[in-house]
């Protein structure tokens, strides 16, 4: 806080400038420790941005450990209007044919013509299990709003057109298993069509829960059986009602029928085809069907119903049939879409994808690249020593640009021979000569082998020397030659892991520089932090705290001193004007 001070008054002198001179002079102390704190921060900051580059390129060394990025695959189609294919890492080089017989598709169904402007009744249509309540004065885009609202728990959704005066129903999904069922005494009706009463369902009499133990009939079975064709599901001691509902309605998803708990906790066998024949007795332990309240149940025809479902789609691959629920399907590490049915066969080529491993590496030598860079022009930045940081009364005292041009060359030079970055710098120089052991003879070992080293020589045009202080060039020809003829190789060389943290002979190139970043990162954060540290937990952190305190008591201290001196010289002030005073009270005296 300011104080106003009205100095030499009685005296004349100018206390207010000597009082500065002197203070000036005690300041330099406190000015040093001030620049010191400037450079700490400085320092930090140096640090700082080089370890976000060290951060970007210990990610990318991460990348480059990742199989997956070795052995992406090009894959064709010969006949794109058939289907369309891409390569997945798993894929096998080779040829293969595709003939698509049948495509999946949704289950779908349109109403007939839809006339008057309301749905005309209260009553209830169910959607796939689901509810919907239906109010006489509905229109019909109200009843299909109210059937969109259900929608996820349905996988049904409706479009109804006005002008066409028909709604159109589609599934979600596509396949077998996607199916649309309306029941209701009023669906038909109310949709302009023809219902059926094939549909039927069986109740048991037993009240049960999902939680419900089925624990004490481990080792037992229950089976059901549609048409002929047997649907099993095993029980051990942590089986529960919920998990054979569950694991039966898996098995089930391609016939129609589901199994359920009703509001009442009954289980109830769901058949949408009647004509279906179900039967839970010969392939089930009795107990299991007592258990669930089965015994002596049958089915009983529920409200009218109408009934569709969508299909699988059915393809040949290399001769050999499939079925898949959705048109984009994965055969042999080959993500395949299928376009269209018929008998028309396409081939399918798969071949590495030299391009993409070529790109992945030329990154990979980029980030390296530009790392050491940086790493090298701290190092070797030039030092101005003459150029401290700017006092707050220098700065006053100069132009902006003069303050800039200043302080670029006071902050020069932060990080010039750093020993954490030189033993850095050498340590990743290290990883990359080394040869990698434990590699099978005659395999690739360094990284020379692929055409990447620090020196390049192309006909008569070198590239590199030691003036580029690690700088890695690519031979391009010969390293897609490398990843086109030996991919296993070439990924051995970068991601290889011995697995012994004591030796780093066994690890191929990235992994040993993933560790080295990982290591100089760590390193750094222990310098000179992250922008979230707290300052007591690394070094220049604890520096900066010490200078401020060093600050503070030496600010408090020449604070103490400017008082004092002010008092003095107030208190000289203060006899002075009684001497006056005196003085001009005697002359008075004698003048009189």
């Amino acid at each position: 806080m300011s104080t106003l001070r009205v100095t030499g008054l009685a005296s004349g002198m100018d206390y207010e400038s000597m009082i500065k001179q002197i203070m000036d002079a005690q300041r330099v102390p406190l000015d040093k420790l001030n620049q010191k704190k400037q450079i700490n921060q400085w320092k930090q900051d140096d640090y700082r941005a080089i370890n976000n580059k060290i951060l970007d390129f210990k990610n990318a060394a991460f990348d480059m450990k990742l199989q997956s990025g070795y052995l992406t695959k090009t894959a064709s189609s010969s006949n794109t209007n058939v289907a369309t294919v891409t390569g997945t890492a798993t894929a096998i080089e080779g040829s293969y044919t595709l003939q698509v017989e049948q495509l999946a598709k949704a289950a779908t169904l349109k109403s007939g013509t839809l006339n008057g402007s309301t749905v005309g009744k209260d009553t209830t249509i169910t959607v796939n299990g689901v509810n919907v309540e239906v109010k006489s004065s509905d229109t019909y885009q109200d009843l299909a709003n109210k059937i969109n609202a259900e929608s996820v728990k349905t996988g049904v959704k409706v479009a109804y057109d006005s002008t066409l005066k028909t709604m159109f129903f589609s599934s979600a999904k596509t396949g077998a298993a996607a199916d649309i069922d309306l029941r209701g005494s009023d669906v038909g009706s109310i949709l302009g069509l023809t219902t059926s009463t094939t549909a039927a369902t069986t109740t048991g009499s037993v009240k049960l829960a999902s939680d419900t133990s089925l624990a004490s009939y481990a080792g037992k079975a229950f089976s059901l059986k549609i048409g002929g064709q047997e649907y099993k599901v095993d029980l051990t001691d942590k089986s529960t009602v919920g998990d054979l509902v569950s694991k039966m309605n898996d098995s089930l998803k391609n016939t129609g029928v589901s199994l359920s708990l009703n509001s009442a906790g009954n289980l109830v066998i769901d058949n949408p085809d009647k004509s279906k024949t179900i039967d839970f007795t010969t392939g089930s332990d009795a107990g299991v069907v007592g258990a669930l309240g089965l015994t002596g149940a049958t089915p009983t025809d529920t409200a009218p119903s109408i009934y569709t479902q969508g299909q699988n789609a059915k393809v040949k691959f290399n001769g050999v049939e499939g079925e898949y629920d959705s048109n984009t399907f994965t055969i042999a590490g080959l993500s395949i879409t299928a376009k269209s049915e018929g008998a028309d066969v396409t081939s399918i080529g798969v071949t590495q994808d030299v391009d993409s491993v070529f790109n992945k590496i030329k990154s990979f030598v980029d980030k390296y690249n530009d790392l050491i860079g940086s790493i090298n022009s701290e190092l070797s930045e030039e030092k101005y020593r003459d150029f401290a940081p700017l006092t707050d009364a220098q700065k006053k005292e100069m132009t902006d640009d003069q303050i800039k041009q200043w302080e670029d060359k006071a902050k020069s030079g932060m990080l010039a021979n750093d020993s954490v970055l030189t033993s850095s710098l050498y340590s990743m120089r290290q990883a990359l000569s080394s040869s990698i052991s434990g590699l099978a003879s005659g395999q690739l070992k360094n990284l020379s082998d692929i055409g990447i080293s620090s020196s390049l020589i192309s006909g008569t045009a070198v590239s590199g020397s030691y003036l580029d202080k690690g700088k890695l060039y690519i031979d391009e020809t010969k390293l897609k030659q490398m990843i086109a003829e030996k991919p296993d190789e070439v990924m051995a060389l970068f991601n290889a892991d011995d697995k012994d943290s004591k030796s780093t002979a066994g690890d191929g190139v990235a992994t040993r520089l993933y560790n080295q970043a990982s290591a100089i990162f760590s390193q750094i954060v222990d310098k000179a932090g992250t922008s979230t540290s707290v300052k007591n937990t690394f070094v220049l952190g604890k520096e900066s705290l010490d200078l401020d305190k060093q600050i503070s008591a030496l600010q408090t201290r020449l604070d103490d001193m400017e008082t004092r001196y002010y008092n003095q010289f107030t208190q000289m002030e203060t006899y002075i004007s009684q001497m006056n005073s005196r003085s001009s009270s005697l002359a008075s005296l004698l003048g009189s």
